[in-house]
């Protein structure tokens, strides 16, 4: 080894954890906090980085802990931990960032954590699927500059969870610039509310959650691709609906499906999997390859749709090999390995 080569070895080792890991990872988890408890069980191995979902922001600007800091215990010696910070739609968007003294109280927080040893950055899950007012758009906006140049005084990183929805402008191109890497939506094409039984994720950009058009808002944002790590569901949904067929009318909420069994004492109360439910009811596939199962309860039907390795490796097909980071799995410890260890093997192999 020259010693040119050798002295530039040396200085990336120097680097501070945050700048030496700007780029996205290329495989990502999110780690929920009601299955914490059992991440030795989990691939973290194959992860070069794992998201600790999550930390609620409360309507006053103060963050619900989950006790990170005692659960974090033992995982930062597998990858980097971000913790998310989580505010689920826009009206709880427009109350804290409309709010001067709320975001200020926000900011507070966060600049504490950045400060706490076992955390690499802060993961921030800002979802929204209508427009939100101009004065918590520009209150954002101004928020997450002071906390983007803290989180670089410290060494760290501030990354964001990408909505899939065309009315929620929280980001511009300059605002985007503070991003140090992305998590892009490509899931609930069809969730728990959804009028209709349909896939998780799907490529018809008839629909708003649609991978092309996904790619396209943060194209626009001048977001270059290997900044962003790409979304893979590790869950379902069952609905009571109407007939057998996809895209039949439900008949109330959906129910909860992991794609594998869990541990009841992590998660006591959803017991529906889909790759149990699927050898009982039989494996159906939608013109997506997406699977699903159907059966009749009653007067009326029932159907689960989740997603597995066809149906990924076909969905995100036009992506491998594009020049995307990689992949992001919500959430860890539902497929039990099933998916995350070979959906990596393909997206890593050459392209054919």
């Amino acid at each position: 080894m020259n010693i040119f080569r050798r002295r530039l070895m040396q200085a990336a080792i120097l680097l501070p954890v945050g700048i030496a890991e700007r780029k996205a990872p290329r495989a990502l988890g999110y780690l929920p906090w009601w299955m914490a408890d059992g991440w030795r069980a989990m691939p973290l191995a194959l992860l070069d980085r794992v998201v600790l979902f999550d930390a609620p922001v409360l309507a006053d600007g103060t963050l619900q802990s989950r006790d990170w800091a005692q659960r974090a215990v033992g995982l930062g010696r597998h990858a980097p931990l971000e913790i998310a910070l989580t505010l689920l739609n826009e009206g709880e968007f427009e109350r804290l960032f409309a709010n001067a003294a709320v975001s200020e109280r926000l900011h507070a927080q966060c600049v504490r954590l950045l400060q706490e040893p076992y955390i690499a950055g802060l993961h921030l899950d800002f979802e929204a699927y209508s427009a939100v007012a101009p004065q918590a758009v520009a209150g954002f906006r101004a928020w997450l500059e002071r906390l983007a140049e803290r989180a670089e005084g410290a060494g760290k990183v501030i990354s964001a969870f990408f909505p899939a929805s065309d009315s929620f402008a929280a980001f511009d191109a300059a605002s985007a610039r503070r991003i140090a890497w992305w998590v892009a939506q490509l899931y609930d094409a069809h969730w728990a509310e959804s009028a209709t039984t349909g896939p998780l994720v799907t490529r018809s950009e008839a629909n708003t959650v649609a991978i092309p058009r996904t790619r396209a808002r943060l194209a626009a944002l001048g977001v270059p691709r290997d900044r962003i790590a790409l979304s893979v569901p590790l869950y379902g949904w069952e609905w009571s609906c109407d007939s057998a067929t996809p895209g039949a009318r439900v008949r109330g909420k959906g129910r909860l499906l992991t794609f594998a069994e869990t541990p009841s004492s992590l998660m006591p109360n959803d017991r529906l999997a889909a790759s149990v439910l699927t050898k009982r009811h039989g494996l159906r596939r939608d013109r997506e390859r997406t699977p699903y199962y159907a059966y009749r309860q009653g007067a009326h039907w029932v159907q689960g749709w989740y997603e597995d390795m066809d149906s990924l490796a076909h969905k995100l097909a036009p992506e491998r090999g594009a020049g995307y980071a990689g992949l992001a799995f919500f959430p860890l410890g539902y497929d039990q390995g099933e998916i995350v260890e070979p959906l990596l093997r393909w997206w890593r192999s050459t392209p054919t």
